[in-house]
């Protein structure tokens, strides 16, 4: 998905670019007929989720099971071209159907990993475990139990990919005379299915589920933009959404699958680029009468 959205994005960028005549009239990036692409990177939080874990021989819930995002810590990570999309990510092709409002796709790489060395409510039923201890039937009077990360383990760090249509208001705050610097309120929302890959440790063994749609998601967005000689800019977004996957497969080739819902924060620092689309009538040339 991202390589296809860079070869969108590089298409259009080049078809901009050969159509593109040096005209009079002044470009403004919140103007309609605008278009952006950027890239950048994430941190993001999670609220504590109830996990339905089901499969041969198992069924229950790990209450309150709480989980972080894992970002790269090495910095050549970030500026390496073959590495630039091992860290949680964000891309976005965006375009200004009007002004000051436009519609993008895009989606957020996030990674989402439980907690090690937690210790849990159980609810259900395990019998089939090798591991005598983690057999048995469970509610919340046979206590909380410490859950070790080779016997219970969970994480989409392959990524928690939140692929998401926006729309977002642009909101210029400031502006120097000569135009050629702004600061731009953005606020918005989204919506789009989520696309995850599971690494699952059970009982002793550990798995890797394929790639698959497993949910959606819905979220809203607000951020700064700077935008500098109407050409680039960089931007600093916040963002919280309600994610709900309801079969996410652990074991590939097997019924296995995990299920929860949960609540996300997002902060992201991207750079990106404007495309000016010509008008329909040809009259890029035309003076600006606004």
């Amino acid at each position: 998905m991202m390589r296809l959205l860079l070869f969108i994005s590089l298409i259009l960028a080049g078809t901009q670019l050969h159509a593109q005549k040096w005209s009079s009239k002044k470009k403004y990036s919140t103007r309609k007929n605008t278009m952006y692409f950027y890239w950048g990177y994430n941190r993001s939080i999670y609220t504590k989720s109830d996990i339905t874990f089901s499969g041969p021989g198992y069924n229950f819930i790990a209450e309150n099971v709480a989980a972080s995002d894992r970002p790269s810590r090495e910095f050549k990570t970030y500026v390496n071209i073959k590495t630039i999309s091992v860290p949680q990510f964000n891309i976005r092709i965006g375009y200004y159907y009007v002004d000051h409002w436009d519609f993008s796709i895009g989606y957020d790489h996030m990674k989402y990993v439980m907690d090690k060395n937690q210790t849990l409510y159980l609810n259900g039923e395990i019998t089939s475990t090798t591991n005598s201890e983690l057999n048995g039937v469970y509610d919340h009077a046979t206590g909380k139990i410490p859950i070790r990360e080779e016997d219970l383990h969970y994480e989409n760090t392959n990524g928690l990919n939140y692929i998401s249509f926006q729309m977002q208001n642009t909101t210029p705050r400031y502006t120097t005379r000569d135009g050629k610097f702004s600061i731009n309120q953005r606020l918005g929302f989204g919506f789009g299915p989520v696309v995850t890959q599971t690494d699952f440790n059970w009982d002793g063994e550990q798995f890797h589920s394929q790639f698959g749609l497993t949910g959606y998601g819905i979220s809203a967005h607000t951020g700064v933009r700077f935008d500098f000689f109407n050409r680039f800019f960089f931007q600093s977004n916040w963002s919280g959404g309600f994610i709900h996957l309801p079969h996410n497969r652990t074991i590939q080739n097997m019924p296995d699958y995990a299920r929860q819902k949960f609540v996300y924060g997002q902060w992201e620092l991207v750079a990106g680029i404007f495309f000016y689309v010509p008008a329909v009538n040809g009259c890029d040339s035309c003076p600006d009468w606004h």
